[in-house]
């Protein structure tokens, strides 16, 4: 725990700088017990400040957050403009890429189809997509769908990586790992994956008769009320209320606008799925297991449920004050921290930033959401642990 007189300066610093004024839907429940709200308005106000501030001072153009206590969206906002130089303000519908928090929606979709006996965990991948095969032909053959979920396919880093940059359909990517070599045996070893993820998408289709696409419609956007999401390209460019992307520019310091691209969409699983923050709120209260209907409470912890361990591994969440062991799940990170079970994911694509976080022990979960690269990006979930265990402490003594 940092030590409190350096938290209280950070503080102090943090509430004298007066934060922008911008569209704000603060929602707290009427009738939990008078604690409880008193203790969640004492952590709202000081997270806000902290998150207000902080995002000014990052002069990242927009921003968007939501928070998620039980069933209840308890805060959401946007923050700043969807292109700069422009007061095209950031609101609560505006949509943004959410990059690699597309891995989770896609294991939720799978815990969906599972629970329709449509899909099981330890299926395997080659008799689902004959078309997928490695250079070793005996590990493709033991590969489950528990192993592209958790990346633990066997493969190196980021394999075919080039050719989803390169635009490539996903038919065109999986017919190329036969070209791959591994190295580790499957289950084994985490290397962190887009491509291989994304066999999935075949796996679904293939057991179902439906595209990727049309299943997360049907089985995830629709009945949890995500009305703005979408997972193709062109969704996001016929959509008028957009976050645009902006690159920095280290020479310069300043930012300023980029195109959007297509880059990931041809693995939307791992990569491709567009929200706006109302979307990513309902969605907090899937993962909060408030939607039985989507996912039940078995497949979600299923999802949960560490793979393989990443403690060792070069990750930026084991930096984090309090982790002490971090794992990979189907979907999700899954960390030790402060004697509690912390479920988390983040994302970059086309220079869209993304962060979600689950703390089921306090039922609470945060979503943030930016359209530029900045140094805020790192310690904003870091920091709202901080302040969730601290101001809620406080205000029960």
């Amino acid at each position: 725990m940092k030590k409190i007189i350096g938290f209280f300066i950070s503080l102090f610093i943090f509430g004298c700088i007066t934060p922008k004024k911008e569209e704000k839907e603060v929602v707290v429940d009427s009738k939990p017990e008078t604690e409880k709200i008193d203790s969640l308005s004492f952590f709202l106000d000081h997270y806000e400040k902290f998150f207000a501030t902080n995002f000014n001072i990052s002069e990242c153009p927009g921003a968007a957050i939501v928070i998620v206590k039980d069933s209840t969206v308890i805060y959401k906002r946007g923050f700043g403009v969807k292109e700069i130089h422009t007061t095209d303000s950031v609101g609560v519908n505006t949509v943004f890429r959410i990059a690699s928090l597309s891995k989770g929606v896609t294991s939720v979709l799978a815990g969906n189809l599972v629970d329709k006996n449509e899909l099981q965990w330890e299926q395997s991948v080659k008799e689902s997509v004959n078309s997928f095969d490695l250079k070793d032909k005996a590990q493709a053959k033991r590969l489950k769908v528990n192993h592209l979920l958790s990346h633990t396919a066997g493969l190196y880093k980021y394999t075919n990586s080039k050719l989803i940059h390169k635009g490539l359909p996903l038919k065109s990517i999986i017919s190329n790992f036969k070209r791959n070599g591994v190295v580790a045996k499957e289950g084994t070893d985490y290397e962190y994956q887009n491509a291989v993820f994304s066999v999935i998408e075949k796996v679904m289709e293939n057991a179902t008769e439906k595209r990727f696409d049309t299943l997360l419609k049907e089985r995830l956007f629709m009945p949890a009320g995500m009305r703005n999401a979408s997972s193709t390209f062109e969704d996001i460019k016929q959509n008028p209320n957009v976050a645009l992307p902006h690159k920095w520019n280290h020479y310069s310091k300043k930012y300023y606008l980029t195109n959007l691209h297509k880059n990931y969409y041809n693995v939307a699983a791992a990569g491709g799925i567009n929200a706006s923050i109302s979307d990513m709120g309902e969605y907090l209260k899937v993962l909060l297991g408030n939607r039985p209907d989507i996912i039940s409470k078995e497949s979600l912890t299923e999802i949960f449920n560490p793979m393989i361990c990443t403690s060792q591994k070069e990750t930026y969440v084991n930096l984090w004050d309090g982790v002490t062991d971090s794992y990979y799940a189907k979907g999700w990170r899954v960390l030790d921290y402060r004697d509690r079970t912390i479920i988390y994911h983040g994302g970059n694509v086309n220079q869209y930033k993304t962060q979600l976080m689950i703390d089921p022990e306090n039922g609470i979960a945060v979503c943030v959401l930016f359209n530029g690269p900045n140094n805020f990006n790192g310690p904003v979930i870091p920091t709202f642990l901080n302040y969730y265990d601290f101001f809620t402490a406080t205000a029960q003594r």
